[in-house]
């Protein structure tokens, strides 16, 4: 129904601010033309933990996943799947299509093991690093998790201590201290002032009880995800699990969130809302407006009111 109603304003003038954006946001894609992800998931036996919703974390960390893939993209995309429990981790896809992804998140399994986050972090990095050579792609470790490193095995080059100080002042040797510089340079032993090699998106699962006052790791992958031009999500076990185009993360998708949507359309970010920003790329475009479009009504129990004609998008 929503579909049809915004339909009805075929929007020229959105084609033409989309197209305007879309040379403006070339800069900040720095030409890359496509995007490489490795959709690196926790399988840990805590991913077992049941939800408010009444779902475990495994089962709504697929749903992020499956998210993520959907989400539409200004650039092509290929995705690598891995979990990881244990003292190591399992290639579950290789580089493939947003459909075919999306049918092997399907099949995953949760597991009952620890938590090697330092080596499958590490690893996926080199992966992607390795991967496509000749192509100027944008290459992201997509992690989905609820807990910190507690199982690399000693003889990989990812294990460490954890620091016993906060992002940035990282202890030499520390796994995290390891882990930053493997997303930044491609070597763990080697920090550089440099700008990151690859993208780090993190989801983390955490219970606000157990997880108050925030402990250095969520410090540690929230400052990582924003050095590297990342997103973090924190997934509080008590709130709703985050929606593509829910702006107010109230776990519905309305008429308040596409309103809020226009308001920054045609905006870079800052001066626009990160929360209008839907897929992270620091702008609030005609992508953002498909994602929140493809979403009305999710996670709704009420009839929506009207939303606004798309004409009204400021040019």
């Amino acid at each position: 129904m929503f579909a049809r109603i915004l339909n009805r304003w075929a929007p020229r003038a959105l084609a033409g601010a989309a197209l305007s954006l879309a040379l403006l946001s070339g800069t900040a894609a720095h030409a890359f033309t496509e995007e490489h992800v490795i959709i690196l998931i926790d399988r840990s036996g805590t991913m077992r933990t049941t939800r408010a919703s009444g779902q475990t974390r495994f089962a709504d960390a697929l749903v992020r996943g499956r998210d993520f893939v959907q989400t539409p993209n200004a650039l092509p995309r290929l995705f690598a799947i891995w979990t990881f429990e244990g003292g190591g981790y399992r290639r579950e896809q290789g580089f493939e299509d947003g459909p075919t992804t999306v049918a092997s998140l399907s099949r995953l399994s949760v597991g009952a093991g620890a938590t090697p986050l330092a080596l499958a972090v590490c690893d996926a990095a080199d992966e992607l690093l390795q991967f496509g050579p000749g192509i100027d792609a944008r290459k992201v470790v997509r992690l989905i998790s609820d807990g910190e490193e507690n199982s690399t095995p000693e003889a990989t080059l990812c294990y460490g201590p954890p620091s016993a100080t906060r992002y940035p002042d990282l202890e030499e040797g520390s796994w995290e201290w390891k882990v930053r510089n493997m997303l930044k340079t491609g070597d763990p032993l080697r920090d550089s002032p440099n700008p990151f090699q690859l993208v780090f998106d993190a989801d983390v699962f955490f219970n606000h009880i157990t997880l108050a006052p925030e402990p250095f790791f969520l410090t540690f992958v929230q400052e990582v995800a924003k050095a590297s031009g990342g997103r973090y999500t924190p997934i509080d076990d008590v709130r709703p699990l985050p929606i593509p185009g829910d702006t107010d993360g109230n776990g519905c998708v309305d008429s308040v969130d596409y309103r809020f949507m226009l308001a920054n359309y045609g905006l870079r970010v800052p001066p626009a809302s990160p929360a209008a920003d839907f897929n992270g790329d620091r702008v609030v475009d005609f992508t953002d407006y498909s994602i929140v479009l493809g979403n009305l009504g999710r996670g709704c129990n009420t009839v929506l009111p009207p939303v606004l004609p798309v004409h009204e998008v400021r040019e």
